[in-house]
């Protein structure tokens, strides 16, 4: 006997009280006008406000800031086509600008095919990354070494020892990983928009990253062209004296801080959008209410709007910890007395804190996705879902974030691989300076790394809604998707008892 149409109205989908473990019949539903018998119903808003909007207003203001500083800086650039500063001792010349550009096309090309990779073979991807990266990691140590850059071998070296303990250690988690990440491409391969965010992400934080770049350099060399330095030797020493040198630090600081809150907002920014698709699809697909025709597009507006604000507060916080971070590294790297013990020390703390603050954010934002809360209101509530799950459950989930991120240090890796030889082959003007060179290869790693991180985030972003979704109303899988709620059970059953 067919069921009477529901009355008008908005309706959540109920599910009936006989249904339980057997799954052999697709599952019937009861409605409600309202939203009434949905844990997440009562909580939607499909109207949000204009959340955390003090955080929008001052990141564009920072970002007008960041652009008077570029103008200036660029305009610098172009009046002399090639910067040889004896002071700064930075050459932007040709060669330079080369090895910049090109590292940033090969970290786009890698990231491309690495997200093609992931679509067509999601189960071996974890395997495939984790060894993989260890592997090159030995080497590239080994490359290092050889070219006596041994302040970079140790560094890698650390790097493959750790993921060699990783990779040990995590044997036992993969299969529940395997079945999230083939969940989530399956998304994904449904949902293209998801991955359209990621590459459209990717284009603005190359050009971000590139216009950052250049922008400092001329910002640097016009502020320390003012500050009137002059340099004397005596007994063999030189010491270098300015007259007004606290603008170019000022500025220096400025403008590293602007880079990291404009990368966060643009990850962020993908992160939420594509969060609100895989949350969507997870309450609503199947039910009367649906997912309607262009579900990237909605989760798009809301987080270019109302969300906004929120994704610009998360993101200052992770900015300024970065910010500091250098601040203290570099107070650690030029004084060698007590100072620099207590900067080091600090810094070593904050590279503590900070992912755990970045981690966290993940979970906050999915709820900021879901319900267009503000950014405290979020992080409380992700907080209380951690108290309820367990900090271990969590970090089982993270296996899969951990493994792209391992992807995303392999992709760095070979674009700073990559500026290591070329600056060997092109042999630019600072080839002697290996303070310069350490300084370039760091700067390939993070365009490359940069880049996978704002690739993988669509994978990465269906992980975590779909934790956040399965421990606040599992229920609401069961109903629509019964055959996945049974193997995610199997593989880990508190995950389905709710909250």
């Amino acid at each position: 006997m067919s069921q009477p149409p529901p009355p008008s109205g908005t309706y959540f989908p109920v599910p009936d009280p006989e249904y339980a473990t057997s799954h052999s019949q697709p599952p019937t539903y009861e409605y409600s006008q309202g939203p009434v018998d949905s844990k997440v119903g009562k909580k939607w808003n499909p109207k949000p406000k204009y959340q955390d909007l003090w955080a929008a207003i001052l990141f564009f203001i920072h970002f007008v800031g960041f652009v008077v500083l570029s103008y200036i800086g660029i305009k610098e650039l172009v009046t002399n086509n090639e910067i040889n500063n004896s002071n700064s001792n930075i050459n932007l010349d040709s060669k330079t600008i080369s090895l910049l550009v090109v590292s940033g096309v090969l970290g786009f090309f890698l990231s491309l095919i690495y997200m093609i990779f992931a679509q067509r073979f999601p189960k071996p991807l974890i395997k495939i990354t984790l060894y993989l990266s260890i592997l090159t990691y030995f080497i590239v140590a080994a490359i290092y070494v050889y070219y006596k850059q041994y302040v970079l071998a140790i560094l890698f070296g650390v790097f493959g020892i750790l993921y060699l303990i990783c990779a040990f250690t995590w044997r036992d988690r993969i299969p529940f990983a395997a079945i999230m990440l083939e969940t989530v491409i399956s998304i994904t391969k449904k949902y293209y928009g998801t991955i359209i965010m990621g590459f459209v992400g990717l284009i603005l934080q190359v050009a971000w990253s590139v216009w950052w770049a250049v922008s400092i350099i001329g910002a640097y060399q016009y502020f320390y062209a003012k500050a009137e330095c002059q340099t004397t030797t005596q007994n063999g020493q030189s010491t270098t004296s300015c007259n007004n040198i606290s603008p170019v630090y000022i500025v220096l600081v400025f403008m590293v801080f602007s880079f990291y809150w404009t990368s966060q907002v643009i990850k962020t920014l993908v992160h939420v959008t594509d969060s609100g698709v895989y949350a969507a699809y997870y309450f609503l697909e199947g039910t009367i209410q649906g997912i309607g025709s262009a579900p990237t597009i909605s989760s798009l507006k809301r987080a270019c709007t109302t969300s906004f604000g929120s994704i610009c507060f998360g993101s200052l916080i992770i900015a300024l910890i970065n910010t500091v971070r250098v601040i203290l590294r570099t107070l650690a790297e030029n004084d060698e007395g007590a100072l620099g013990f207590i900067a080091a020390c600090f810094a070593c703390l904050l590279a503590c804190i900070e992912p755990l603050v970045e981690y966290f954010n993940r979970y906050a934002y999915v709820e900021v996705a879901i319900y267009g809360k503000s950014y405290c209101r979020a992080a409380k509530d992700t907080w209380a879902l951690i108290k309820d799950r367990g900090v271990e459950a969590i970090i089982n989930d993270n296996l899969i974030g951990n493994v792209l991120v391992m992807g995303a240090f392999f992709i760095g890796v070979l674009c700073a691989l990559f500026g290591f030889g070329y600056i060997k082959i092109v042999k630019p003007d600072f080839i002697d300076n290996n303070n310069l060179i350490l300084l370039f290869v760091i700067i390939c790693f993070l365009l490359g790394f940069m880049m996978m991180v704002v690739v993988t985030d669509a994978i990465d972003s269906g992980v975590t809604t779909t934790f956040v979704a399965l421990a606040e109303d599992p229920e609401a899988l069961r109903r629509t998707k019964p055959e996945l709620f049974e193997r995610i059970r199997q593989r880990w059953p508190r995950v389905v008892q709710g909250i």
